[in-house]
């Protein structure tokens, strides 16, 4: 039961951090500011990393550095030294000690007489050199089986040139039009998850700042002109795919200067629980909206067909 019990808690505590990782907001913050870029990724609240080397990856690089700087002592080569054991001295003795009378002399090879072989009945060819009866009965009847088997396979083997193209036409049509399908299908349940995916990913505090600026007063009213459109439409599309909170938005001219400005700023985040919802609603709208009817289909076309036969 103990046992059980530390599985139990270990199970949900592995769940309860899944569910946190899930639940907690993943992105960071960004601004390019008087020509000036500047970027912060985060986990809730923790700091992974940002554009001035802080966060945990700067940590672990900083670390990763001061490894590297240290100064590795060298280490002293042991002196080698040649030990023989005590069983290998005892066996070079032994052999330098032992004399030629000593040394076993193998026995001198006994002859061995090998068995008469048996007399066995063995079926020998006539004069001539013909089999015997019934050996060539039965290669009589071998050649009649294997004669009936390929006329057999001959005649399965035979199809008429009028029903292999219609049999490669059907195939084709079949395979093309149940791709076409399974496309359709597809593309039809995954509209509205996918959608949910986008909208998961939320811009919040836009910041834009932009001056338009430029010497020659009809060149600036053009390139406002311009910028004011791309930046205004971009937003209204960019708000239709993603969920976007402005903060503030100003685009205005300025004649008689030659430099303008390009400030913005913002905040991107995005949960991964959104993907894992999206993922099962793909899933139920796949089974019950395309897969399970698609199946009922095939299955009353065969028994209408094994009807009519």
């Amino acid at each position: 039961m103990i046992v059980l019990k530390i599985l139990l808690y270990i199970l949900l505590a592995v769940l309860g951090i899944i569910l946190l990782v899930l639940i907690t907001p993943a992105g960071g913050e960004f601004s390019y500011i008087d020509g000036k870029f500047s970027y912060k990724i985060r986990l809730w609240i923790i700091n992974i990393m940002d554009s001035e080397g802080g966060g945990l990856y700067g940590w672990w690089k900083k670390r990763k550095a001061k490894k590297k700087d240290k100064p590795q002592k060298p280490k002293k080569p042991k002196p080698v030294k040649e030990k023989k054991s005590k069983k290998k001295k005892e066996k070079e003795k032994y052999e330098w000690e032992q004399e030629p009378d000593d040394i076993p002399v193998n026995a001198p090879a006994t002859d061995i007489t090998q068995p008469e072989p048996t007399e066995e009945t063995v079926h020998e060819p006539d004069e001539a050199g013909a089999p015997s009866p019934e050996n060539a009965a039965s290669e009589e009847e071998t050649g009649k089986k294997k004669d009936k088997k390929k006329k057999k396979d001959e005649d399965d083997d035979v199809i008429f040139p009028d029903e292999e193209e219609n049999s490669d036409e059907d195939d084709g049509k079949k395979s093309l039009s149940d791709k076409i399908e399974f496309i359709v299908g597809i593309w039809e349940s995954a509209q509205r998850p996918m959608l949910k995916i986008f909208k998961g990913f939320r811009l919040k505090d836009l910041y834009i700042d932009f001056v338009i600026a430029d010497e020659d007063a009809y060149d600036c009213a053009l390139k406002y002109g311009r910028y004011s459109t791309l930046v205004f439409n971009g937003i209204a599309f960019f708000s239709q795919l993603f969920t976007v909170r402005l903060k503030t938005v100003d685009v205005r001219p300025q004649f008689g200067v030659s430099k303008g400005r390009w400030d913005a700023a913002g905040k991107l985040y995005f949960r991964l629980g959104t993907v894992v919802i999206a993922g099962a609603w793909f899933l139920i709208t796949y089974l019950f909206r395309s897969f399970i009817p698609e199946k009922l289909r095939k299955r009353r076309m065969k028994k209408t067909a094994a009807r009519q036969k």
